[in-house]
């Protein structure tokens, strides 16, 4: 544990060195509800008949894998919703949007994003495992899948669930004709016929309404080019407006001069900016205002304390302004999660929003506004970080010279925790938005408070480019504690992601700025990580020295926790050759970790030291010793740990003769290492069946 002094009143602490399963708060988890990620299906869904039975017969015949192609606005996805939505899936329904508010997700996103939602914990860090894991978590279930907005067929292949009983829809632009060896079945989606064009207005602006002008109805059906979304913002207009004419409205979508030809070229595209225009000419200033400044956050889905903070508004107003805005369809409501009313705003209208905001809002509040939200991020975040992970929650925003007032959106640790997640595919854009407005103090901060969606979700890629932005941006303020805090906490996640050269340097660049700074505890951690990294890498000799000084200089400053941390690792260094020597080192640290009350990784020592034990020979002390350290962390509700202790249960009973004691031990561990790491489910698999 790292205690530093920054910029005042603001303190920070990071655990390093390795992750040993649950580090460091412990607990239970809930069983995850069913996943139903599909969005609610359209309120004014029409026609599509003939597309649904397309669909029908192609699942009836078999496929699984269906790809829906077509223009921009010609409602690929809202037909993806309804027809999936028609069929029951046991294990529930999964969705991604390919292309994201800043740019495509990656697939290890996405799979660690649904693995999560089917309870695995920990998802592996690489894509290899991540995919097999996917594959086996999929096999027995029965789930749809909906991928929109996907590019090309190898951003899809990552994704696709295995069972006989899913279902996969995939939405692009693009035929994505290289999915046929996959047994995909295609779909060309096609603008609505005028009839049903017309029914599409008739149910948003009113029959009545529209069956007094046929004529203009079908005018305006064509102005739109039967394309759904055009059709919803017109007749979203149409309905809140209804002393305007469907002429008039009609008029407003006029080509402005350009031939037809012109405005063929994109229709979808041209022809909802038209729309998108003449709904925004017709909104209250404060209303603009508010349109315009969503379009420039890096997050595409909003809530009325979001749109309070960066609009400065009374939450009230702001919730006021975001239903204003939902009505005139410009944002789409989603199911409230823990009483909380969220928004997202349509993609279409999200890059007219910023182009307006471009045009219209000078510089300055277009920064004002990225810095408010990087405020209200990290105000929220650190109410997380000190709910989740208090040990290395002292840290406070230098710019305040008060505590946050700031209300948390979240009852319990499993809604914290989802807050967090919530912003994981945009965290890497809250950031660079944070360094847009040159509020690099906060960027680092930003960093630093999202510690626990790293400490419990482990997504990999962004911990490692989370920190080389917050790194550079302490360095930028010239706060070398703080980039220290970075080094330290952002090796962990290289190390546990297996990029222990990457990790080696980051420790070892931290051990030096701590040694310069005087800092005897960070350059004790650095150095713990050092000797972790080179251990895992298979070179205790190595690791050794490191430890060793580590320990030197925590006893130096008093810092016994890390002295016993340090003290396991040198524990399972002697297991190899000294077993003996490392039951006393063991010991040891168990007796300094319950003296310091950390019971979690007391009794990670006493595992290992009933491991050592048992390697002495005296294998039914060591049972003993394993089984009371195994009941702990089953306490704790620590996977890994539970599982390695299952496992070396196994090995005991297995080296006293006792088979099927072993391979009860040994099965129990694969099943938990399944949903965490299958590399070592197989291994655990093959001593079972060696029995």
């Amino acid at each position: 544990m790292s205690v530093n002094q920054i910029g005042g009143q603001a303190r920070l602490t990071v655990q390093a060195g390795r992750i040993f399963g649950g580090v460091h708060h412990h607990v239970t988890a809930p069983p995850m509800p069913m996943p139903r990620q599909l969005p609610p299906p359209a309120r004014h869904f029409t026609d599509r008949e003939e597309d649904r039975r397309v669909l029908d017969d192609a699942r009836a015949a078999g496929a699984r894998l269906l790809v829906i192609s077509g223009i921009g606005g010609v409602g690929k996805s809202v037909l993806a919703v309804q027809w999936l939505s028609e069929t029951a899936y046991n294990d529930g329904q999964l969705h991604v949007d390919l292309s994201g508010p800043e740019g495509p997700l990656r697939s290890e996103a996405v799979l660690r994003r649904w693995l999560r939602a089917f309870g695995v914990d920990r998802p592996p860090a690489g894509l290899g495992e991540l995919i097999g894991l996917w594959r086996s978590v999929t096999a027995t279930r029965s789930v749809a899948v909906l991928i929109d907005g996907a590019t090309d067929a190898s951003q899809v292949r990552p994704l696709l669930p295995v069972g006989e009983n899913c279902s996969t829809v995939v939405t692009s632009r693009n035929a994505l004709r290289e999915l046929a060896l996959n047994g995909a079945v295609f779909h060309p989606l096609r603008p609505l016929s005028q009839e049903a064009a017309i029914q599409l207005l008739a149910g948003l602006a009113g029959q009545e309404r529209i069956a007094a002008a046929p004529r203009h109805a079908a005018r305006l059906a064509d102005r739109c080019f039967r394309l759904p979304l055009p059709l919803v913002l017109v007749g979203a207009r149409l309905a809140s407006r209804p002393h305007h004419s469907l002429a008039a409205v009609a008029h407003s979508l006029a080509h402005r001069g350009l031939p037809d030809d012109t405005y063929r070229e994109d229709p979808a595209r041209m022809i909802t900016n038209t729309a998108l225009d003449g709904t925004y000419r017709e909104l209250e200033e404060g209303t603009k205002r508010v349109y315009r400044w969503l379009g420039l956050l890096p997050t595409a889905d909003v809530d009325p304390d979001l749109t309070a903070a960066v609009c400065e508004l009374e939450r009230a107003r702001a919730e006021q302004e975001l239903e204003i805005l939902a009505e005139e369809q410009l944002l789409e409501p989603l199911p409230e999660h823990g009483g909380r009313v969220r928004y997202r705003i349509n993609p279409a209208a999200r890059d007219h929003a910023r182009q307006l905001a471009m045009h219209h809002d000078l510089e300055q509040d277009r920064v004002l506004v990225l810095r408010r939200l990087c405020e209200w991020v990290l105000a929220i975040s650190t109410q997380v970080q000190v709910r989740l992970t208090t040990a290395q929650a002292t840290l406070r925003q230098s710019t305040m010279t008060e505590p946050t007032t700031t209300q948390a959106p979240f009852h319990d640790d499993a809604d914290a925790l989802a807050w967090l997640e919530s912003y994981e595919d945009s965290l890497l854009e809250v950031l660079r938005a944070g360094e847009a407005a040159s509020v690099d103090e906060l960027v680092w901060q930003l960093v630093d408070a999202f510690w626990p969606l790293f400490l419990r979700r482990h997504p990999y890629e962004l911990w490692a480019a989370a920190h080389e932005i917050g790194l550079a941006a302490a360095r930028r303020v010239g706060n070398a504690a703080a980039a220290r805090q970075m080094l330290l906490s952002g090796a962990i996640g290289l190390n546990a992601a297996g990029r222990a050269k990457d990790a080696l340097r980051w420790y070892g660049e931290a051990c030096d700025a701590a040694r310069d700074a005087g800092d005897l505890r960070d350059e004790g951690q650095a150095l713990l990580g050092l000797g972790s990294c080179h251990h895992d890498a298979g070179m205790p000799e190595q690791a050794r020295p490191f430890l060793t000084r580590a320990i030197a200089l925590w006893r130096s400053c008093g810092y016994p926790r890390g002295v016993a941390l340090a003290n396991i690792v040198l524990g399972e260094i002697d297991l190899a050759d000294a077993p003996g020597r490392a039951v006393d080192v063991f010991a040891e640290a168990r007796a300094d970790l319950l003296e310091v009350d950390d019971p979690y990784d007391a009794a990670r020592a006493l595992v290992l030291q009933g491991h050592a034990r048992a390697r002495t020979g005296d294998v039914e002390g060591g049972i003993r010793e394993m089984t009371t350290g195994l009941a702990s962390l089953t306490d704790a509700g620590s996977t890994r740990w539970q599982a390695r202790a299952l496992e070396l249960l196994g090995t005991a009973h297995q080296d006293k003769g006792d088979a099927a004691t072993a391979r009860d031990y040994y099965q129990q561990a694969e099943q938990l290492y399944a949903v965490m790491r299958p590399a070592d489910a197989e291994r655990v698999r093959a001593l079972s069946a060696g029995l």
